[in-house]
Parts: structure tokens; sequence; C-alpha cells
């Protein structure tokens, strides 16, 4: 716990990345039963990748899934009741520009972070050397 707690202050201070998620209790209940995960996503080193870390209790089975726009399933993946820590590298660059969401939630929470991808218009650089440069006669 005390690990999570320090990686999350470190990798905020250093990803430029911004997502707001959003937690819903499905069934609110103790302080106890509604916190029986954490999560961290942020941006990875390439643009169309990210981190996503999971720290669970044993004894939930929790589910990560990808949506898009229209709440379509573009991936789902079910952690089983016994892991209690999960780290993937979730890859987008076979999706198109659009909103989706990635969603983590087990029987009592559900934690959505929304994802947006958009391409920037191709910037095209002309680099001239001069130290290259002959003189014709």
């Amino acid at each position: 716990m005390k690990n999570i707690i320090k990686s999350l202050a470190l990798l905020l201070t250093l990803s430029t990345f911004a997502a707001q998620a959003t937690d819903l209790e499905k069934n609110p209940g103790t302080e106890n039963e509604a916190n029986t995960f954490q999560t961290n996503v942020f941006k990875g080193k390439k643009a169309t990748q990210f981190y996503c870390f999971v720290d669970k209790q044993a004894g939930q089975r929790l589910t990560i899934t990808i949506r898009d726009q229209k709440n379509n399933v573009l991936n789902e993946q079910y952690i089983s009741k016994n892991t209690t820590h999960v780290a993937q590298v979730i890859d987008l660059s076979q999706l198109s520009d659009g909103d989706y969401t990635l969603t983590i939630s087990d029987a009592n929470r559900m934690v959505v972070h929304p994802v947006r991808i958009t391409t920037a218009a191709a910037v095209r650089y002309v680099y001239v050397s001069e130290d290259a440069a002959a003189t014709v006669k």
C-alpha cells in the first residue's frame, strides 16, 4: 500500500497525461467494502500507449474493459479472485480517433477513465545543411 502511494505521487508529478476518473459505487456499503481496489492509469512512452496498475484485495473478481463511444466492448479482461496486483501496458494504436472509456470494476465499485485519441495534423520540416552546399559556376 505504501509503494502505491509513493509511485502514484511520483507518476503524477512526471506524467503529462491528465485523465479524470469517475468513481461510481454500484452498491455503497461500508468504507472497507467500497475500496476493494486502487487504480493508477497514466500515459506511456509511446503516444498510443498507457499504463494501468491495479492493487486489489484477494477474494474479489475484477474486470478491465475498454469501450467505444457507442458503449461497444472492444476489449475485456477478467482478473481472478486470487490476483492482488495487475500491471499492464495498453496499446491503442489500432483504434481510430475518438473518445473511449477504460472501466475497472468489481461487484461493488466501478472506476471510469475517459480516453481520447486524436491525431495531430502532420507537420513537415525541411532542413537545409549549409555545410553540404556546393558552389555552381
